[in-house]
């Protein structure tokens, strides 16, 4: 008989979780020390428990691995059918051998693949050890393409590194066109509106109001793009400030991307000030980004746009991606899995 129960975290035991991740995973990690933060991300309301798979040592009491892991439904229950789940923290700890030990960093990981109506799996932001275990399991790998428009009324920038006049404007193959525009959003509008989601794994409109509007910390602004008048996609945006500059992330999107929009996000650059706009994405065309009017970042290039600001970092950073699904077309975001979270509170 196994010394390990394997389950769920109860939801009696979210201080477990975050005694856990404060002595083995990191010292005051965000999530260690706000338990807002901890429910808002992983508190499973409608099933009673947390959304952590649990090695309990039955001989001890101690939590001695957990994965952390986070459906689309955790912000619209509507969405459970879909079967959607990305990978949030996954830990063992170190200084715990049994006969055992060895096998529960693997058990608490594999139980997500048989939860009912699951579709599809994905972890974003991951360790190279972390890499070798999801290629094991076939999945397919990758990274997050960085696409940005800078400003082109600023001259000194102090977000963006090395900027040079080649790196302002559209990419050579945009075609302006008078028929699409951006404009903002109040989050008190989002209900009304009706915009059906494109990519997989679908989102709502209630899943942006529940994981953006609500958050408990950082404050999200909504973008919409239109064509004609019409809305056809929305646009979830957060604004960062550091260094006495501000830039804007497109971190999530709804509906799909499309339009001749340059002209429309410099000019909200000009009224905000903003330093750039840029967007992270895994599975869509590179040229489509190109023909809206952003331009790919070269990693190895000599232009950087941070992607590290709590702290802040001035260098490029890729960030890889692991998935698997029952769908060949897997998209993902910035503001997929856990990567939009507060690193220091």
């Amino acid at each position: 008989m196994s010394i390990y129960d394997i389950r769920e975290a109860k939801i009696t035991e979210g201080i477990d979780i975050q005694q856990f991740l404060d002595n083995y995973w990191k010292k005051n990690h965000s999530l260690a020390v706000s338990r807002e933060l901890l429910d808002f991300q992983h508190l499973n309301k409608e099933d009673d428990h947390y959304n952590y798979v649990v090695a309990m040592n039955t001989k001890t009491g101690e939590m001695d691995a957990i994965f952390g892991f986070i459906p689309t439904y955790q912000y619209d229950p509507a969405l459970r059918a879909e079967g959607d789940y990305w990978a949030a923290i996954w830990k063992k700890r170190e200084d715990v051998e049994n006969e055992e030990s060895n096998e529960i960093g693997m058990d608490v990981f594999t139980r997500i693949f048989d939860y009912p109506n699951f579709h599809s799996f994905s972890a974003i932001g991951i360790s190279a050890i972390a890499m070798r275990i999801y290629k094991a399991f076939q999945c397919t790998v990758g990274y997050l393409s960085q696409y940005y428009i800078l400003n082109d009324r600023i001259h000194d920038f102090k977000i963006a590194g090395n900027v040079k006049v080649n790196h302002i404007g559209p990419a050579e193959s945009y075609t302006p066109s008078p028929d699409w525009n951006v404009s903002e959003i109040d989050s008190s509008e989002l209900e009304s509106l009706h915009v059906e989601p494109v990519y997989r794994p679908f989102k709502s409109i209630d899943y942006l109001i529940n994981r953006y509007a609500k958050h408990p910390i950082y404050q999200y602004r909504f973008l919409g793009v239109y064509e004609k008048g019409n809305i056809t996609t929305v646009l979830v945006t957060r604004w960062i400030e550091t260094n006495g500059a501000t830039v804007i992330r497109i971190v999530d999107v709804l509906g799909q991307l499309q339009g001749s929009l340059f002209e429309s996000f410099q000019h909200y650059l000009h009224e905000t000030g903003a330093e750039y706009i840029d967007l992270m994405n895994y599975g869509i065309s590179e040229d489509l980004f190109m023909q809206m009017g952003f331009r790919k970042l070269d990693l190895n290039g000599s232009l950087i746009i941070p992607n590290y600001f709590e702290p802040f970092e001035q260098c490029n950073i890729k960030i890889d991606i692991a998935w698997k699904a029952d769908y060949d077309h897997y998209v993902a975001f910035k503001g997929d899995s856990d990567q939009d979270r507060p690193n220091i509170l």
